[in-house]
């Protein structure tokens, strides 16, 4: 697509003509200043304190990038993405910003971030692969970079709506490139947007080329403006190498975001001078000599600078005054750099939970000698007495959502039909009714925003509790779930922790299509960062959840659905806690020992039953255990149970490759191999998929399987 093409504007009057104007996007381009440098149209309302301020930023833009591209080459800093010749587009839409906004950047966006306030020093360490650069100041309003393509867009629209439950009056802007634009998180966002009416800006820089495919490859569309319309709201597109054009879109955006107006998808018409990567140069040959002298002559800073000299907002002294200037700042920003050690090897495992977990622990002991404090497993438990009404699950869990929610006016519900509905199992039941639409609303069918406003909401310093109606319908969240989810608080040293609650029912017995039946904890347990929780009973499931609740670190929360009605026990109405990777002893034992957890608790405590009851030659004592946390799992009170029985068996409804039965079995081989009397056995789901209603028993580990295993290892 060639801008030539493209009828430009320049008239300021048509942004009181929005309609009009927006009907236009298809075919206007918004222009200020001419390659030459000459101004169309009226003197822009920019005093010249902050035009110099914005010629000074982009000349910072430029002189780190230069930088941080040859250092990269001498490999003093890691893979380096350029933003050469789009500063024009980056300043001009982080400059109408106010302090009290929020930017989410893309990982092309240096010199926007320099500008919002980003530290030199720790620019250059989180490219030089110092996670310590990856922690922002506290006053700079920015979440941190995040590497998968488009990613950040649902945070930042999880992040505008927290803002606006907080009445904060604060505008998100968040920047993707053309390439961005072909991502479900995109789409998903700008929907998730338009439906909340958000005060969001998404700026999009249309650089022409994502890695080496140019931007036809990414859309059939026109523009990229126009895919506003569809999600509701208003699209512009701007010359992005003209700084005031940018920069009065975006100011008009914002003004009209605080007035109510709702959100805006600004294209920003520029160009990648650079390669994608300095770790791939291959990209850049692709581009023609001709595209590239083209752009040269649209270069951001020179058309500025001439704008700038004409006007005599500028001179030539200056002009060498703010490059002699920069350049010092820059080379005493990579002095600094140089100067600094690298980091322990135990600092990888500081920040992946507020306080590390007991592998965390082990492995930083076995490894590097060191010790950390571990996290103190603490619960408020009320004695059962009797007397107390006997409730199913789901009630129990509605219990604990609305206790929680009294106590801490931070915690929103959301997902797909929570509200007036109640969720598929009733378990949100009322609480939209009690704490209004605000703290329970019902969201687009789109699990990956889901997850991805969980992260904006959190970071906006709410607390949510995000819910999908089925285990099968969790991988498309899983995007947003591994890489930002589990990852923000190691990734911003804490100062993010994506703090909440994902909810879901998991498991087979209700006779469901496929995708509504799976056991899928193993993905969640191999994720760092996550705390897996899995109740057996409705006791359980409430204290649990509170415990969840108040969690520093993100709990993945799964429901046995088989469970959700029955069986029902005594549960207390007054708030109560269960510690988070503490196993419950269901009941001693000397002879063996049976591990569990969730829907499996039931026949395998029925399997229990039947070998300590058996009319054989003798019965056993079997010991049970009831796992509650599968990650971290409480390897103390397995190990325990080792020691004294010395055999044990393992059920989970899960396929057993790589499940939470095999590395319990890997730490008995590691900690306790000398106190086994038989190898251990796994009872498990099959390692297919789920079978449909006809097989599904077969599918499921059943009080006969267990037995069959138990008496093996009895018998061994």
């Amino acid at each position: 697509m060639d801008m030539a093409q493209y009828e430009t504007r320049s008239e300021l009057k048509i942004f009181s003509e929005a309609d009009f104007w927006l009907r236009k996007a298809d075919d206007a381009v918004y222009r200020r200043i001419s390659p030459d440098g000459t101004l169309n149209g009226d003197e822009p309302s920019i005093d010249s304190d902050t035009l110099r301020r914005m010629y000074e930023w982009m000349v910072l833009g430029r002189y780190f990038d230069q930088k941080a591209s040859n250092l990269s080459t001498l490999r003093e800093l890691g893979t380096y993405t350029p933003c050469r010749g789009q500063e024009g587009a980056q300043i001009g839409f982080i400059s109408p910003l106010q302090k009290n906004d929020w930017f989410v950047p893309m990982y092309r966006d240096s010199a926007a971030m320099l500008a919002w306030g980003y530290p030199l020093l720790q620019l250059l360490q989180y490219w030089g692969g110092d996670e310590r650069g990856m922690r922002g100041p506290e006053e700079v309003n920015m979440l941190p970079i995040a590497v998968p393509v488009a990613t950040q867009l649902p945070h930042a629209a999880g992040l505008a709506m927290a803002k606006t439950f907080q009445k904060e009056n604060s505008i998100v802007l968040t920047s993707t490139g053309d390439g961005g634009t072909s991502k479900g998180d995109f789409h998903e966002a700008l929907n998730f947007a338009g439906v909340f009416h958000l005060p969001i800006i998404f700026a999009v820089e249309n650089n022409q080329w994502a890695i080496s495919l140019k931007r036809p490859r990414q859309t059939a569309s026109k523009t990229i403006a126009q895919k506003a319309t569809a999600y509701g709201f208003d699209g512009i597109v701007v010359d992005g190498n003209d700084v005031i054009a940018s920069y009065e879109v975006t100011k008009y955006a914002v003004e009209r975001a605080r007035r109510g107006m709702g959100p805006m998808l600004i294209e920003f018409y520029t160009y990648r001078m650079g390669p994608h990567s300095t770790a791939e140069l291959v990209s850049n040959k692709l581009k023609s000599p001709e595209e590239l002298s083209e752009w040269e002559k649209k270069d951001p800073i020179v058309r500025f600078e001439k704008y700038l000299l004409n006007k005599g907002i500028i001179d030539a002294p200056y002009k060498q005054s703010v490059a002699s200037s920069i350049a010092a700042k820059i080379e005493d920003a990579v002095r600094a750099f140089r100067s600094i050690h690298p980091p322990p090897p135990t600092d990888m495992f500081q920040y992946m939970y507020d306080v590390p977990t007991p592998i965390l622990v082990d492995e930083m002991r076995e490894n590097f000698g060191a010790t950390a404090p571990q996290d103190s497993a603490s619960s408020i438990e009320p004695t059962l007495t009797g007397g107390r009404p006997a409730v199913n699950m789901r009630n129990a869990l509605n219990m604990a959502l609305r206790q929680e929610m009294k106590r801490d006016g931070k915690i929103v519900v959301f997902g797909e039909d929570v509200g007036k509905n109640g969720g598929v199992f009733q378990v949100t039941r009322g609480l939209q009714d009690e704490f209004g639409p605000n703290r329970v609303f019902d969201t687009p069918l789109a699990e990956a925003s889901i997850a991805g406003v969980y992260v904006g909401l959190s970071a906006g310093g709410l607390v949510p509790v995000a819910e999908f109606q089925f285990d099968g319908f969790t991988p498309p969240a899983y995007d947003q779930i591994f890489n930002h989810v589990a990852r923000m608080r190691n990734r911003t040293r804490g100062r993010f922790t994506a703090r909440g609650v994902i909810r879901f029912p998991y498991g087979a017995g209700i006779r469901a299509p496929e995708s509504h039946s799976d056991s899928p904890e193993a993905h969640f347990c191999h994720t760092p960062g996550l705390k897996v929780v899995i109740p057996s009973n409705p006791y359980d499931a409430k204290g649990l959840l509170a415990s969840a609740l108040r969690e520093t670190n993100p709990v993945i929360f799964m429901e046995p659905k088989k469970l959700y009605d029955s069986p029902k026990t005594e549960v207390p109405e007054e708030e109560y806690t269960i510690p988070i990777g503490k196993a419950k002893l269901v009941r001693g034992g000397t002879d063996l020992t049976l591990i569990s957890y969730g829907a499996m608790m039931a026949p395998t405590l029925a399997a229990a039953d039947a070998l300590q009851q058996q009319q054989t030659e003798r019965s056993y004592s079997v010991e049970v255990i009831d796992l509650r946390t599968v990650s971290p799992i409480d390897f103390e009170t397995v190990l325990a149970s080792v020691r004294k029985t010395g055999r044990v068996v393992i059920v989970h409804e899960a396929p057993r490759n790589l499940g939470v039965g095999a590395e319990i079995a890997a730490k008995i081989a590691d900690e306790g191999l000398d106190y086994l009397k038989a190898p251990v056995k796994r009872v498990t789901g099959f390692d297919t998929v789920v079978p449909l209603s006809k097989l599904e028993d077969e599918y499921v580990p059943s009080k006969d399987r267990i037995l069959k295993a138990a008496t093996k290892v009895l018998n061994y």
